[in-house]
């Protein structure tokens, strides 16, 4: 049985599994050839104040901290201490099951690490630059699929690279977007994007556009619709979203009904019942017109947009402006101000959270990994493969006779990885792809690049962030100091079956069973079917047989000694094979049906087996921990721990 405390004192020391111990140490008053901050020792190695300090704040919450407090806790880490060094010797860092559990959490948290210590601030602060501009683009794209052969991927590229010259040369890409572009339902999928700013468009669409100067034209890059070109235009600072209500009206009439509502507004009409009375935006009418927030690059057309950042903001409202949508009264609610930078930086963070850019799934964080380091990807290799691959008609991937100089290629290398096409046929053949290599997907590629980067994330992380280095060890040490308790002090095959059997026979009285009162509980939502219950175990029927001869109660069979208050006292006056009173339990009629009266004994040893453990597990725990401190020569130095808090050295 493993003591309650056990994970509480863990989170206090690493927040992570935490240890159980107790009992004192050894004290020295004046420590000799120790440094000069020592507080305490665990084999010869010293622990200084500002370790106890360090450890003790991982787990308080405020991180402060008394004199008694650091005193309380010192004993309790230099145990800690001495099971870290016992574990050690034992070859608990070596165990492979620790080791296993081990590597699965340090892989969980090197992503969570990576996103929200490096992926997540890096995003932000070009969030945040980018958000101060607006870019007016233009762009000419090729819709390819996203399983799309390599040869069509070719294709796209290099007839946007023939676009892409004959701009250099004079073109514009209005002129060139309906030779270019592919069309969707008619109509060009390229050509003149509206005012934009960051978090508007796909990110590697976002990504390419701000790297450019204004008049620049990219080369030919993809995303998730296909390989565009795109030319930025122009660009500004970013104007301000404006919140923005409205009265809207449709038809041929729509301009003078609205000059009659911009005419009784101007003589002194509510905003609100205006609206109700003229509107037909039938969503907005029942709250003052009110439409949103509205900026460059929100989901409205860019002449409605326009009109709004347009309008004087200083106006109670506008005279009628007509839009692709009809006709409206504009009124300018607010204009977005924060009070502080801090206010600016929360929402900004909010608008990230929410765009497309950052996403938290683990494919996420590889793909952002992979540009990071500078992955590559030889794609004159990866096509010769996916050719040779798609030509085997029905040969499994495992019969391939690849040729060797092709198997030698380079094919993705990632921070110091070089893999070859080689060991992509024999991930293919170990991942039971197919199994025919006619039914290569191009999108397995994508799958070997993401298992060779997962399989490298938490080396990554642990050469890249000092803090994750510190929280995956500390973890380590809680898994063994977990399992050395367990081994040492919880675990029922380890414990000396001599020790509890002289508890057993040295203890009667606690070890023994008192009177005791075997009993059914029989409960039902109705008198009548209650009643039947009881008439059927009256007739000579065994309680346990009621509900198999389709009798809708509730059975519940215990034994008692210890009687909790109502109903169950009521089981002390009863005779052997009665029924109590009918009652209520549970919301529910119920009735006692008392078996047996068991006198008082003594348990047999088998039968104690269980509160004999708990009961000797404080008594093993104290001799282990005995034992652990007289082997690593575990002391504490209280005068010394007072000395140095004292001094100031806890500020």
């Amino acid at each position: 049985m493993r003591k309650p405390g056990f994970m509480r004192l863990l989170c206090a020391l690493f927040a992570a599994v935490f240890i159980s111990c107790a009992g004192s140490n050894q004290t020295i008053e004046s420590p000799q050839q120790m440094p000069i901050d020592a507080v305490g020792v665990a084999g010869n190695q010293p622990v200084s104040y500002d370790e106890l300090v360090q450890n003790y704040r991982s787990g308080n919450i405020n991180g402060e901290f008394t004199l008694e407090e650091l005193q309380e806790f010192l004993p309790i880490y230099l145990d800690y201490k001495a099971k870290i060094l016992s574990a050690q010797d034992a070859g608990y860092f070596e165990n492979e099951g620790i080791l296993s559990e081990y590597e699965v959490y340090a892989k969980q948290a090197a992503y969570s690490f990576w996103l929200e210590n490096k992926i997540r601030p890096t995003l932000f602060d070009e969030f945040k630059f980018r958000y101060d501009h607006e870019l007016k683009s233009s762009h000419l794209l090729i819709a390819v699929d996203q399983a799309a052969s390599p040869q069509d991927t070719l294709e796209a590229y290099n007839r946007l690279m023939e676009a892409r010259e004959k701009i250099l040369a004079g073109a514009t890409i209005a002129e060139l977007d309906g030779e270019y572009s592919s069309k969707r339902n008619g109509r060009s999928m390229g050509g003149d994007l509206p005012w934009f700013s960051v978090g508007a468009t796909v990110k590697e669409f976002e990504d390419v556009l701000y790297s450019l100067d204004v008049g620049e034209i990219s080369t030919p890059f993809r995303t998730q619709f296909g390989y565009h070109i795109v030319q930025l235009e122009e660009k500004r600072e970013r104007q301000p979203a404006r919140l923005v209500s409205h009265i809207f009206l449709r038809g041929n009439q729509a301009p003078s009904r609205l000059d009659s509502a911009y005419k009784e507004l101007a003589e002194g009409s509510d905003w609100s019942e205006t609206v109700k009375k003229y509107t037909q935006d039938t969503p907005s009418a029942g709250n003052g017109g009110r439409i949103g927030w509205i900026e460059y690059g929100s989901r409205y057309d860019a002449s409605f947009i326009d009109q709004v950042m347009t309008s004087d903001p200083s106006l109670p409202f506008t005279e009628t402006i007509s839009t692709t949508y009809g006709y409206h009264l504009l009124k300018i609610d607010s204009v977005r101000t924060y009070s502080s930078e801090q206010e600016r930086d929360d929402f900004l963070m909010g608008l990230l959270e929410s765009s497309r850019t950052i996403r938290k799934s683990n494919g996420f964080i590889v793909d952002w990994l992979e540009e990071y380091y500078g992955g590559e990807v030889n794609d004159s290799a990866l096509m010769l493969f996916s050719e040779f691959a798609k030509g085997q008609d029905s040969t499994e991937f495992k019969d391939i006779n690849l040729d060797q100089s092709l198997g030698n290629e380079s094919l993705f290398s990632f921070s110091e990885t070089n893999a070859t096409v080689s060991d992509f046929l024999s991930y293919l053949i170990n991942n039971e792809r197919g199994p025919f290599s006619s039914n290569y997907g191009d999108s397995w590629f994508d799958d070997f690049k993401e298992e060779i980067i997962d399989s490298k994330i938490t080396d990554l992380a642990l050469g890249e962030f000092p803090e994750f280095s510190d929280q995956t060890d500390n973890y380590k040490s809680g898994l063994v100091v977990y399992q050395i308790n367990e081994d040492s002090v919880w675990s029922a095959a380890t414990v000396d079956t001599t020790k509890l059997f002289s508890l057993y026979e040295n203890d009667s009285d606690s070890y023994s069973y008192p009177t005791r009162y075997s009993y059914h509980l029989i409960t039902s939502s109705r008198d009548t079917t209650l009643q039947k219950a009881i008439d059927f175990i009256k007739a000579g029927n065994s309680p346990d047989s009621v509900r198999a001869n389709n009798i809708p109660v509730g059975v519940v069979s215990d034994s008692t000694g210890t009687f909790q208050g109502e109903p169950f006292d009521m089981l002390n006056s009863m005779e052997k094979e009665t029924f109590s009173e009918i009652f209520e339990y549970n919301n529910r009629k119920a009735v006692f049906y008392l078996n047996d009266i068991l006198p008082a004994r003594r348990m047999t040893f088998k039968e104690a087996f269980n509160k004999l453990l708990s009961d000797y597990q404080p008594i093993r725990e104290e001799n282990w921990l005995n034992r652990l401190r007289n082997e690593y020569n575990v002391s504490v130095y209280p005068s010394k721990l007072e000395e140095l808090y004292n001094n100031g050295t806890n500020e």
